[in-house]
């Protein structure tokens, strides 16, 4: 199986703990600028500051992890760890499809109260199976 080294791997971390930083500002700037979106300002700016926030500190331990090499190799064998890649891989697999169960439960249920919310669920649904079958060619194609 053909890995990206460990510092590549922090490297795009970085730049992705720095996107999610720069979209929530540009987001954040969007909902509070403009009147339109006054009535999603309470929900948003708690999401966004807080995804600005968690950013911000997963991009600090990032950048001091770079920094000191002996606890860069202490993380990357605990991520690199045969017995942690495969709790990590079995834990996703079940949360899956414990997720899908739960979106196909909900989306039968409120097929009885909105057929708004019902046709959404059943879209997120559609989505979620074509995003996993997707990922799964990819992966294999990868690897």
């Amino acid at each position: 199986m053909k890995t990206i080294s460990y510092e590549n791997r922090l490297n795009l971390r970085l730049y992705v703990n720095i996107g999610c930083m720069i979209v929530s500002a540009i987001l954040f700037g969007i909902v509070f600028g403009n009147k339109n979106f006054a009535y999603l300002q309470p929900m948003y700016s708690g999401s966004l500051v807080g995804l600005f926030v968690a950013s911000l500190a997963l991009f600090v331990r990032n950048k001091k992890l770079k920094k000191n090499p002996e606890k860069m190799n202490k993380m990357r064998l605990l991520e690199t760890d045969e017995r942690n890649v495969l709790i990590i891989r079995v834990s996703y697999t079940i949360f899956t499809y414990v997720s899908i169960g739960i979106l196909y439960i909900s989306m039968l249920i409120s097929g009885f109260f909105s057929t708004t919310v019902f046709y959404t669920m059943q879209t997120l649904l559609c989505v979620d199976l074509i995003l996993i079958l997707l990922i799964r060619r990819l992966v294999e194609k990868k690897y």
